[in-house]
């Protein structure tokens, strides 16, 4: 009875741990979703021009973002293994390595944005105004690319060490940083001069430095985890050992970034294939849907992180107890958010659109991506725990074989071949998330993957500060 009483307090504990780490990763990420609406508004009153530009600059972030989230999924990993095993120093290592790597790939970008920014655009079929307002866009982004790449791995590394708070009140402020800039420098206000797309640009990389600033102090506080001696050295030196670590945790997580957006821009152009119309309410959808997406987002940081630190200290029942948590929380949680969708569609629709015959294209599209709401719950969560264990090409391969077997084949056969239209492609997504779903929790869950050892810890660090 005893033993019962003890695994129940656990649980509890361990419940509240999941939404200490879990509630601010949904307030950040809902949070974004505000502001960059707000972004985007700003610039669509610049034209449908300077809105192309901005939308086509963020398609080739996105893919440098997927390479970046190697870097930070490997970062947050590794953190919270030693952060588990009460390995202090070693978490701090893992963070200054991390952050060397950054600055080695902070260095491609600035070449990539000065160099090669304008043929990639050119290839991508930018002309004229539109290759202008684009390439001086991704110039003031990418030339200081070390603000994207320090600010991601610091957060992530916080988040490894149970801190989802600081990430959360740096995006606020630096965000709303960025809308104040935006106003400033796009339109010309309160002096400066009207630097329209330029300003944007330059609104988003300010804030993103003011956040890189907030985030160094933090973690040279005294009571932070990490306490830095020496730091100016370190960031330029990388230890084999640990920089290896962090690569072999990440490189699939790039691999897996990389092979999904790549397979999201076919996804894309077939349902485009479909006339304006079409696409139009596909976009929609996606904004809707974006929404019941974040909590599985939340958890499944909650349970790389927690996994992680579980797993580090070699408790890998309370990894599968914070796995499933997670998993309990987010499918509550989706599932709810679900139901409304199927149940009342239109209301959200009409927040994008008044158009009648894009709102009769949207509406069966929700329903259908709302009915597997829960397994995108568990897609989301149990990959999560995968990762935090250390087994990052398990996920990676689900979400190829889901992808470019699955729903890529499934959307060309159901859209173009058989005629169903965009339904058919979000049946095709949805048939998608659902193999994924049930390949993560099969090998997590039922072959106890969480027993598995994939990291090997080094014997060599110190294990506390002296």
């Amino acid at each position: 009875m005893k033993t019962v009483e003890i695994e129940e307090e656990e649980r509890k504990t361990i419940g509240k741990n999941v939404l200490k780490l879990a509630v601010p990763v949904l307030l950040e990420n809902l949070f974004q979703l505000l502001f960059s609406f707000v972004d985007m508004i700003f610039v669509g009153f610049l034209g449908s021009t300077a809105l192309a530009a901005v939308g086509l600059g963020l398609q080739v972030i996105n893919v440098i973002l997927a390479i970046v989230g190697g870097l930070t999924t490997g970062t947050m990993v590794m953190i919270a293994y030693s952060i588990g095993a009460k390995k202090y120093k070693e978490a701090e290592k893992y963070l200054t390595n991390s952050l060397s790597l950054g600055l080695f790939l902070s260095v491609f970008m600035l070449i990539f944005g000065i160099l090669g920014a304008d043929k990639l655009l050119y290839l991508l079929g930018a002309r004229d105004e539109l290759l202008s307002y684009t390439s001086v866009y991704l110039k003031y982004i990418l030339i200081p690319g070390f603000l994207i790449i320090f600010m991601s791995v610091i957060s992530a590394a916080l988040r490894g060490a149970g801190d989802t708070r600081t990430p959360l009140y740096i995006t606020m402020t630096s965000n709303t940083l960025n809308i104040f800039l935006d106003y400033v420098l796009v339109f010309g206000k309160f002096g400066f001069p009207k630097m329209g797309v330029a300003g944007a640009a330059l609104a988003t990389s300010l804030s993103r430095l003011v956040g890189v600033i907030l985030l160094f102090i933090i973690i040279y506080r005294r009571n932070s985890v990490f306490k830095f001696q020496d730091f100016g050295y370190s960031i330029l030196t990388l230890e084999r050992d640990k920089s290896s670590k962090i690569l072999n945790i990440g490189f699939p997580i790039l691999v897996e970034n990389l092979l999904f957006n790549i397979g999201v821009l076919i996804y894309a152009s077939i349902v485009l294939s479909l006339g304006t119309e079409v696409y139009a309410a596909h976009r929609i959808v996606l904004n809707a849907e974006s929404l019941s997406f974040q909590p599985g987002f939340a958890f499944g940081v909650a349970a790389t992180a927690l996994v992680g630190q579980y797993k580090g200290a070699g408790e890998n029942e309370k990894s599968l107890i914070a796995s499933l948590e997670c998993w309990r929380r987010a499918l509550i949680l989706m599932s709810t958010v679900g139901l409304l969708l199927f149940l009342f569609p239109e209301p959200l629709i009409k927040m994008f659109t008044r158009e009648q015959n894009v709102i009769k294209l949207a509406v069966p599209a929700l329903r259908i991506i709302a009915i597997a709401q829960p397994l995108l719950a568990t897609s989301n969560v149990i990959s999560g725990s995968l990762r935090g264990s250390g087994f990052t090409k398990i996920p990676m391969v689900f979400s190829a074989i889901g992808m470019w077997i699955i729903r890529i084949p499934l959307t060309y056969i159901l859209c173009i071949k058989i005629g169903i239209g965009l339904a058919g492609a979000w049946i095709a997504m949805a048939v998608d998330i659902s193999f994924k779903a049930i390949a993560n929790y099969y090998t997590f869950i039922v072959r106890k993957y969480f027993l598995k050892e994939s990291i090997k810890p080094s014997k060599n660090d110190e294990t506390l500060y002296n």
